[in-house]
């Protein structure tokens, strides 16, 4: 008798509490907000949400605010049977002007972010803007397509896909129009992140790569070549940030840990 009982009362206890669940996510955004806000402010957390409709299970913010960066009309919806692996799970979506972004998320109980199907469209100032680098001027437009990235312990780990930078510019000190330059993601076995660069076929021709080991060592080597020719406004311009070679071609190499960036990416890059 006891054999049978005790599994029968696990999936009691675990109907019920998906019962729980379900009616929690059938609550009201607003109202299930307006209890955690209190705890927020608590807690130091520097999140503030407003216009907020639908239900945990499925719903909308006009706004939503964190440490300092705005994000507009972001919706989700969330997948409860992931919870079944552990995991709090919800397509996001994005969307504020030409920008937007969306993508799978999944937030697991080690604190691992994993994102799937990520689509993100980005205007070259407005990331700037995001990562709080003002010194840098930029035009264009950022396109990402990423089927799979990984954030473990406050940084990348593992990634797949493209980056386009299309009709991509620098703005600063002077003007100078690139063209479509493009980063294609992957991870290998071992853990090593590659990104190797291409272009378009614009006035920049790129090529070259760089590396991203777990420990957070990078090794970078580009070739710049203004198709222009060495003499043009481009072709000068390179000659400032890198070494020509006996090809004509513009190289710059660099290596060392990625925490040396800690001031752009937040403390958490520092190990």
């Amino acid at each position: 008798m006891k054999v049978t009982l005790k599994p029968a009362m696990k999936y009691v206890a675990l109907g019920f509490s998906f019962y729980l669940i379900f009616l929690l996510a059938q609550l009201p955004a607003n109202k299930l907000y307006s209890f955690f806000e209190d705890i927020l402010e608590e807690q130091n957390i520097p999140l503030k949400v407003y216009g907020l409709s639908g239900s945990l299970w499925h719903g909308e913010a006009k706004r939503i605010s964190y440490n300092g960066l705005h994000f507009n009309q972001v919706g989700w919806e969330l997948h409860p049977l992931a919870l079944l692996s552990g995991n709090l799970s919800a397509t996001l979506r994005y969307k504020n002007g030409t920008a937007d972004a969306s993508g799978l998320f999944s937030y697991g109980i080690d604190g691992t972010i994993t994102a799937e199907n990520f689509r993100a469209n980005l205007e070259a100032s407005e990331a700037l803007k995001l990562a709080k680098i003002p010194a840098v001027k930029l035009g264009g437009e950022f396109k990402l397509n990423l089927p799979y990235w990984v954030i473990s312990d406050n940084r990348l780990v593992a990634v797949s896909g493209r980056l386009l930078w299309a009709d991509a510019k620098s703005m600063f000190p002077q003007k100078l129009n690139l063209g479509n330059l493009v980063v294609d993601l992957s991870t290998g076995d071992d853990g090593i992140i590659t990104a190797k660069l291409g272009d378009g076929g614009g006035p920049l021709a790129l090529s070259g790569g760089l590396t991203l080991a777990p420990d957070g060592k990078y090794d970078f080597k580009g070739q710049f070549v203004a198709r222009a020719g060495r003499n043009s406004v481009l072709g000068r311009a390179l000659g400032f940030m890198a070494r020509y070679n006996a090809n004509g071609e513009a190289v710059m190499t660099r290596s060392g840990n990625i925490a040396e960036f800690g001031f752009l990416l937040g403390s958490g890059t520092r190990r």
